[in-house]
């Protein structure tokens, strides 16, 4: 019996080392383990992962995220059935609000149920998200400007550069009349 545990064991430490990039749970399996994402506030960018079916058995897949900024999620399919050592990719998207700043923690979760199985049991992974929201280059320049500025001050700045371009504009239309 410590025979059998100690074989398992070890089966299990050449595995990990063999396969570091890959998350594998009992009939299914991911890679990448754990993905980088950037993205610009309203912006959106995408990225895949990989799912396997470990099992000898065709398996039923959901694929959701959850955690921080899990409503900025598009996934692609979200469900879908997989025979016996196939795999699907399944596109990742994230699209930001324009309040969004800093870096976030998010998780995709990979699930395998049995199809035929009315208690929906199964098992998963959980693929770590770490997304990071930079500002857009032109428009992130004045983001940092106004960040100290009240809101007010930013308001009297707009009406300022209007009126400026309302008089230039009927200047220049009436030398264009004489």
């Amino acid at each position: 019996m410590l025979n059998k545990v100690a074989s398992v064991f070890l089966l299990l430490i050449a595995f990990s080392v063999l396969f570091p990039s890959q998350v594998l749970a009992l009939g299914v399996g991911v890679a990448p383990h754990k993905l980088e994402l950037e993205a610009y506030p309203l912006g959106s960018t995408t990225s895949q992962i990989n799912v396997l079916n470990t099992s000898t058995e065709e398996g039923l897949y959901q694929v959701y995220a959850e955690g921080e900024g899990k409503d900025w999620f598009s996934i692609t399919p979200e469900e879908f059935v997989l025979k016996p050592d196939s795999s699907q990719v399944v596109e990742v998207a994230i699209s930001p609000p324009l309040t969004a700043h800093g870096d976030y923690n998010a998780s995709i979760c990979v699930v395998s149920l049995v199809p035929a199985s009315e208690l929906k049991v199964g098992c998963g992974v959980k693929v770590p998200v770490h997304i990071v929201i930079v500002p857009p280059p032109p428009i992130g320049r004045v983001a940092e400007i106004m960040q100290g500025a009240s809101l007010l001050w930013i308001i009297i700045a707009v009406a300022a550069a209007v009126v400026i371009g309302v008089v230039i504009w009927r200047r220049r239309r009436r030398a264009y009349e004489t």
